[in-house]
């Protein structure tokens, strides 16, 4: 019989997964990775850049061998600027072949305690145990809709990350509500597939400008850290999330709030500017079926009239969009308003479950939401789990027809 001591269990396997995974073997501690590499990035439109730039892009592995630079060494390819995502989604599978190979594509369907450990229901109807686990599961499941249209049929209304080709859209007529990232490539691969497309936000669209990255040549590294999370001199403070941590919760608010208000990149200004119609200063107030079409109104008192509204408004993160937690499990955990509130080593109110990821940007700011911070989660975990995991087990064996009184853990060494 064995006794399962030492065990630890990741569930996602996203830059935020791999970059845990990476850390922790580094340090002797095999971890076993729960999800698809790369999948929520697989299901993005193969014509999206990245919106990040090339020293905020790398998945993070303690030696620095695997970040993008190395890959395109050994592709023996270009450094484009931007990033396209094929390319990154082809970065991310070389980096988990080569820094964290033990990847077991089945999903969890369960986590529950189990004693002074976790229980793993997996949708193939295993079930493993594990003393320590860590959530990276992504934003795939935090996709907010407005409540409009929470009721609307999903032929006429989705989220924007819904559709990855939409040819299926050339010569209709569509809507993109909102001014972000997401909502301007929408916008553009919209325009570009062939379809009529408006632009419908708040406010006008803001376009990225790194002017004094720009401008200052050598001295662009004083204005911008190589996170480049934020606008110049909150851009320090996110980018030391253990810093940000120690400030008022009202304070870390403010903070993300500015650091991530919606913007576009300046590669797809051209593509959109002048080609897209643009409605600003509006705000949807309705939305009802009109037969195959979608009637909308908005606060200025107009309506539209469109085959399909695209929602590109954002994710919300919170506890209670991870169907896997156990109601026992997720009851036990603090929050505030579904943030897990979680000690300087990610781990939250539950002993050795920790979380890392934009679940994590409560405590720690907006660089959890991109790929750059997973290096800072993946530090301070992987180094709490060493020094608080129990020691691993091995196998005991018992002759047949002795009798055993209790389980027995035999500790290496």
């Amino acid at each position: 019989m064995t006794v399962k001591q030492g065990s630890v269990a990741i569930l996602g396997a996203g830059p935020y997964g791999l970059s845990l995974a990476a850390h922790l073997r580094a340090r002797g501690i095999p971890a076993r990775v729960f999800g698809r590499t790369m999948e929520f990035w697989e299901r993005m439109p193969p014509g999206m850049h990245l919106k990040s730039i090339w020293s905020a892009s790398s998945i993070a592995d303690p030696a620095r061998r695997y970040d993008l630079d190395a890959y395109v060494d050994e592709m023996g390819s270009a450094r484009p600027d931007p990033i396209p995502l094929p390319m990154f989604v082809a970065y991310g599978q070389w980096f988990q072949r080569h820094a964290a190979p033990d990847v077991d594509s089945t999903y969890v369907r369960t986590v529950a305690r189990d004693g002074d450990g976790f229980r793993l229901e997996l949708e193939d109807g295993r079930v493993e145990g594990a003393a320590k686990v860590i959530v990276a599961a992504g934003i795939q499941s935090f996709a907010h809709l407005p409540a409009f249209a929470r009721h609307l049929p999903p032929h006429l209304a989705s989220h924007s990350q819904d559709y990855t080709d939409f040819s299926r859209f050339a010569g209709r007529s569509v809507a993109v509500l909102g001014r972000g990232q997401s909502a301007v490539q929408t916008a553009a691969f919209l325009h570009e597939a062939g379809a009529s497309t408006e632009l419908i936000a708040r406010g006008p669209v803001i376009w990225i400008d790194r002017k004094l990255y720009r401008l200052t040549g050598p001295a662009r590294h004083v204005f911008y850290p190589k996170s480049d999370v934020g606008p110049p001199g909150l851009n320090w403070l996110i980018h030391f999330p253990q810093a940000f941590r120690t400030l008022p919760a009202p304070t870390r608010r403010r903070v993300e709030l500015r650091a991530t208000r919606p913007a576009g990149a300046p590669w797809l200004r051209h593509r959109v500017e002048h080609l897209v119609r643009e409605t600003s200063g509006v705000e949807v107030t309705g939305a009802r079926p009109h037969g195959d079409t979608l009637e909308i109104a908005l606060s200025d008192g107009s309506t539209r009239e469109v085959d399909h509204l695209f929602l590109a408004t954002g994710y919300r993160p919170s506890l209670d969009r991870f169907s896997f937690l156990d109601a026992d499990l997720r009851a036990t955990v603090a929050d505030v308003d579904g943030m897990p509130m979680l000690t300087r080593s990610f781990e939250s109110s539950v002993h050795g479950l920790y979380f890392a990821g934009a679940i994590a940007s409560y405590s720690f700011g907006p660089l959890c939401r991109f790929v750059t911070g997973a290096a800072t989660s993946a530090r301070w975990i992987s180094a709490h789990v060493a020094r608080t995991l129990p020691a691993p087990s091995i196998p005991v064996t018992v002759p047949l027809g002795e009798e055993v009184v209790a389980p027995v853990a035999v500790r290496e060494g």
